[in-house]
């Protein structure tokens, strides 16, 4: 069985480095073996790839947010990456992924409250 060993997060650019130095701004800190890190990197791969299907999507004016099955996707593999850095995390990771609020949005719907309330 591996053992443990800290690694350093940074959700805007995907890294998982073993020294903070190593990052261009660490936002999470974890405690997982070389299979878990390379799991977690193949969720910000697919994560990229949601990316850029929404970009695509973008060029589209007349597609809104909340009925847009792209962007929900998106949405859903970055709380797959939440979860994931949530389960490995310190307990400070933790905290501060559970006070975020992303792995149980209240909200379900795709569509803002002040939309919803329109409807």
């Amino acid at each position: 069985m591996d053992t443990r060993e800290t690694y350093f997060v940074d959700i805007s650019s995907g890294d998982v480095v073993p020294h903070a130095e190593e990052a261009k701004s660490v936002s999470f800190q974890i405690q997982a073996t070389p299979e878990e890190v390379t799991k977690l990197k193949a969720l910000f791969d697919e994560n990229y790839d949601d990316d850029m299907s929404t970009f695509n999507r973008a060029q589209i004016p007349f597609r809104q947010y909340h009925n847009d099955p792209e962007n929900a996707q998106y949405d859903h593999s970055m709380q797959k990456i939440y979860a994931m850095i949530h389960q490995l995390g310190t307990l400070e990771t933790r905290k501060s992924i559970e006070e975020m609020g992303v792995l149980n949005p209240i909200n379900k719907s795709n569509t803002r409250s002040d939309i919803e309330n329109l409807k």
